[in-house]
């Protein structure tokens, strides 16, 4: 897992007031539209070398993930 994927992790793991902060740490920090930095951290919650790297924070993404993507079956 490279710095660019695991800055892209972290950052989808801090809780931020207002989402949009994120997206602009995002942009600033990897030079990622909202758009590709969310597919890129979707991709890595799949990859096993990232849970094996940051294990606690793949799981609740993908906890978080999952819940919406029920929600939305859901409607």
């Amino acid at each position: 897992m490279t710095d660019h994927e695991r800055t892209a992790l972290t950052l989808a793991a801090i809780h931020y007031r207002h989402p949009a902060v994120r997206e602009t740490h995002a942009m600033e920090q990897l030079g990622l539209t909202p758009t590709r930095y969310w597919a890129l951290v979707d991709h890595l919650l799949d990859r096993p070398d990232a849970l094996a790297k940051m294990p606690a924070e793949v799981h609740r993404l993908r906890r978080v993930r999952d819940a919406r993507k029920r929600q939305r079956a859901a409607r």
